[in-house]
């Protein structure tokens, strides 16, 4: 499993996800702004762990008024020494870290293992946590894997575009099909990422706090390995965030003044 080695400090550091900006929903976007302006700026470091946008397809997007706003915002942040680390989710994991670099953004692999103060932290989207959802875990693996990305990428714009909308409207219909326990983590898949970590190579040492989003289920809680942060998912007025400093985890809402 892939381990960030950084020292970040007394922090603090933000954690956010599963904001989905895009065109269609500009208080999102304004919504994002307005942390970036306000909360973001004392933070030594800032984690998105997945799904900023509502899509990713190309990189023609991030010319687009919307996309550029955001990347323009999160350029300025990285200009003052902030270190921003991009996790994609389901909905934007064609974002590239050739492009991400380019406005100072580093992409890190899911899972990413970090240390914060004595604490080792575990880090993924949440989407790999619902192993219930043995269908979704299905599409996942077709999705992403290099031949269908390859065969994807070559698409016309805006082919890719139309795929992308059919995609989320197909998957809003199954999640509404669903038990809501089939769509949130597993309770077993919890408690083996925090004793050994995630993927092949078991870790020697477990984790103390798994941060992830996906789920739209925010929580702080203990569990019977060690702690367990969710991340909300973004709306028109406010967020649920998370934020760890010296020593100390917290969830945050942050809301709209506009």
């Amino acid at each position: 499993m892939y381990s960030l080695n950084a020292d970040f400090g007394e922090g603090p550091v933000w954690f956010i996800s599963d904001l989905h900006l895009s065109p269609q929903q500009p208080a999102l976007t304004r919504l994002f702004q307005q942390f970036c302006d306000t909360g973001a700026p004392e933070g030594q470091a800032l984690f998105i762990l997945g799904d900023l946008f509502d899509y990713w397809v190309h990189p023609a997007q991030s010319r687009e008024s919307t996309y550029a706003q955001v990347f323009d915002r999160l350029q300025q942040l990285a200009t003052t020494g902030m270190r921003i680390y991009v996790m994609v989710g389901n909905r934007d994991f064609a974002l590239s870290s050739k492009l991400l670099a380019r406005f100072g953004l580093q992409l890190i692999p899911d899972p990413c293992a970090i240390h914060l103060g004595t604490q080792n932290i575990l880090l993924t989207h949440g989407d790999l946590l619902c192993t219930d959802d043995r269908r979704y875990q299905r599409f996942r693996r077709v999705i992403r894997h290099p031949l269908t990305r390859l065969s994807i990428g070559n698409l016309p714009y805006s082919w890719l575009q139309k795929l992308a909308a059919q995609l989320r409207s197909g998957s809003t219909r199954e999640v509404q099909k669903k038990a809501p326990e089939i769509t949130d983590a597993q309770p077993a898949a919890i408690q083996s990422a925090l004793r050994e970590g995630m993927g092949k190579n078991p870790q020697q040492r477990g984790f103390d706090v798994l941060v992830h989003g996906h789920t739209h289920r925010p929580v702080w809680e203990q569990n019977k390995n060690g702690w367990r942060m969710v991340l909300g998912a973004w709306t028109a007025d406010e967020a649920i965030i998370g934020r760890w400093a010296e020593g100390q985890w917290s969830l945050e809402k942050i809301m709209s003044i506009s």
